[in-house]
């Protein structure tokens, strides 16, 4: 497991929250691992073979919407790569 990419959303009046995300790559697959800051969730999404530029496209994207990780999976199965 090899960790490609690091990024963090901001925080608003909303969501009193961060949430980082971190791009890795294991055998060739890609996946998106996601945390609250300071809290005990984590989830890791899988995102197949697309590769590391879309990968971290991807999560950079997240990372700008202040996607909740309990989302992201859901997210990723509309959006197939």
């Amino acid at each position: 497991m090899e960790y490609k990419a690091f990024f963090k959303s901001g925080q608003n009046l909303f969501k009193n929250f961060y949430v980082k995300y971190a791009v890795f790559e294991d055998k060739g697959s890609f996946f998106i691992e996601s945390e609250i800051c300071g809290g005990f969730f984590r989830e890791i999404s899988f995102l197949g073979n697309c590769g590391e530029e879309k990968a971290t496209e991807t999560a950079k994207l997240f990372a700008e919407k202040r996607v909740h990780p309990l989302h992201i999976e859901d997210i990723i199965s509309d959006m197939r790569f």
